[in-house]
C-alpha cells in the first residue's frame, strides 16, 4: 500500500519518503495534514476514486503509531461502505505493507485538495471525542466529480463501489437491514410504504427516511414511542429540538441521534411515529423481518398505497377538506387550492421519485 504524504505530513512524521512504485492507484491513498478547529487533522483519499476519511485531533504520540491509524483508517472506511470483511481483508493483502512516498503528480493532489476543502467547509460535522471522523467523511465522498473521458459527474462512494467490483468480481455489499411496514393514520383514507432499510442507523435517520417516503418536509417537531408487546412504553426517543418535554417515570426519554434502531428491530416491539404535534400525523411501525444479507447501502422503499397529506394542512379533518375541494373543479376554493397543494409539493405516490432519494438520504 502506497501512502503518498505531502511535506507538511512527512515533515511532520520525520520522515525521508521513497519515490514510490506502485502503478495501481487503487492501492495507493494519498494523504495531506491540515488543521481545522486549531487541531491537526489527517485527510487521506484513495487515488483511483477520491474516496477517503478523516482522523481529527491528532496528538504527537499518534504520528508514532501512524502505519496503524493509517491501516485502520482504510479498514474503517471500507466497512463503512458495507463492503465484505473477506473482500476488505483480501484487498489489504493484495496491497501489502505500507510504504510511504511523495504525491505523485498534480492530477492527485488536486484531488485531495478538493477534499480538504470539504473538511474545511463541515467543519461543524468533527466530533472531538473521536479519531475517526465518520460524518465529515459521509459529506466529502458525497460530492460531485467530474472523471476525465467521462462526461458526467459521479460521487466518490460511486467511483469506489465500482473500482472494488472489478477488484472482487463479484457483489461487494452485505450488511443486514430491516424490513418494516409503516400505515399513516388517516381515519377512512389510507398510506402506507413498505421499506427496507440497513440496520445501523439511528432513530434520527430513520425520521429523515419517514421523511422522504411520505413526502413530508421536515418542518416539524417529532418524537417515537417504543412499545412492548403490552403496548407499555419501553421508551421515547425525541429530537434535539425539543426545548420541553416532561420526563415520566414510567417511559424513559433518550434523543434519537444516541438510539439505535438495531436495539429495537423485533418483531416483538412496536413502534409509532408522530409527526407535527399540531396535525399530530401518527404512524404505526411493524417490523416484519431481518435479512441478514441486503446488498445495498441505503433504504428502499419496496411497495406503498396512498398520499400523505401536505405540510400545515390541518390535521385529518383538514385532509379531509382538501380532498373534497381538491375533488370538485367547481368549488369556489379549487383553484386557490390547486396552486397552495403545488407551493407545498403535493404530489401522487411515486416510487421511483421516492427511491431517488433515498440512494443518497443517509449520506448527509
Amino acid at each position: 500500500m502506497q501512502i503518498c504524504c505531502t511535506k507538511k505530513l512527512y515533515d511532520e512524521m520525520k520522515i525521508v519518503p521513497g519515490k514510490g512504485t506502485e502503478e495501481n492507484d487503487l492501492f495507493c491513498w494519498s494523504v495531506h495534514l491540515i488543521t481545522v478547529k486549531r487541531r491537526k487533522t489527517l485527510v487521506a483519499v484513495n487515488d483511483s476514486n477520491r474516496y477517503g476519511f478523516v482522523l481529527h485531533g491528532l496528538k504527537a504520540k499518534d504520528f508514532k503509531h501512524i502505519n496503524d491509524l493509517l491501516s485502520q483508517g482504510i479498514r474503517k472506511c471500507l466497512r463503512d461502505e458495507k463492503i465484505k470483511s473477506e473482500i476488505i481483508e483480501r484487498y489489504l493483502e493484495a496491497a501489502e505493507e505500507l510504504v510511504f512516498s511523495k504525491t505523485r503528480g498534480a492530477k492527485y493532489v488536486a484531488r485531495l485538495n478538493k477534499a480538504c476543502e470539504q473538511v474545511n467547509i463541515f467543519d461543524d460535522c468533527l466530533e472531538t471525542k473521536e479519531l475517526y471522523q465518520t460524518k465529515v467523511a459521509q459529506r466529502m465522498n458525497n460530492d460531485l466529480m467530474k472523471i476525465p473521458q467521462e462526461t458526467d459527474y459521479t460521487y466518490p462512494h460511486v467511483l469506489l463501489s465500482r473500482d472494488f467490483k472489478l477488484f472482487a468480481g463479484e457483489e461487494i455489499v452485505q450488511c443486514e437491514a430491516v424490513d418494516i411496514m409503516v400505515k399513516l393514520n388517516l381515519d377512512r383514507h389510507t398510506a402506507w410504504r413498505r421499506v427496507i432499510i440497513p440496520i445501523d442507523i439511528t432513530f434520527k435517520q430513520l425520521h429523515i427516511i419517514l421523511q422522504a417516503v411520505f413526502g413530508w418536509k421536515s418542518y416539524h417537531l417529532y418524537d417515537f414511542d417504543i412499545l412492548d408487546e403490552a403496548s407499555k412504553c419501553v421508551l421515547k426517543v425525541i429530537s434535539e429540538f425539543e426545548e420541553v418535554y416532561e420526563p415520566s417515570p414510567d417511559c424513559p426519554i433518550r434523543l434519537d441521534s444516541e438510539v439505535n434502531l438495531s436495539e429495537y428491530a423485533n418483531p416483538r416491539y412496536k413502534i409509532t411515529y408522530c409527526y407535527d404535534y399540531g396535525d399530530n400525523w401518527e404512524h404505526e411501525i411493524t417490523i416484519r423481518g431481518i435479512n441478514a444479507e441486503y446488498n445495498k447501502t441505503y433504504p428502499v422503499c419496496l411497495m406503498g398505497e396512498g398520499n400523505a397529506p401536505p405540510e400545515d394542512v390541518g390535521g385529518i379533518p383538514g385532509y379531509v377538506e382538501f380532498l373534497k375541494i381538491m375533488a370538485d373543479p367547481n368549488h369556489d376554493d379549487y383553484e386557490t387550492m390547486q396552486k397552495w397543494a403545488q407551493s407545498q409539493w403535493y404530489r401522487n405516490f411515486d416510487l421511483e421519485l421516492i427511491n431517488k432519494r433515498l440512494k443518497t438520504i443517509l449520506r448527509g
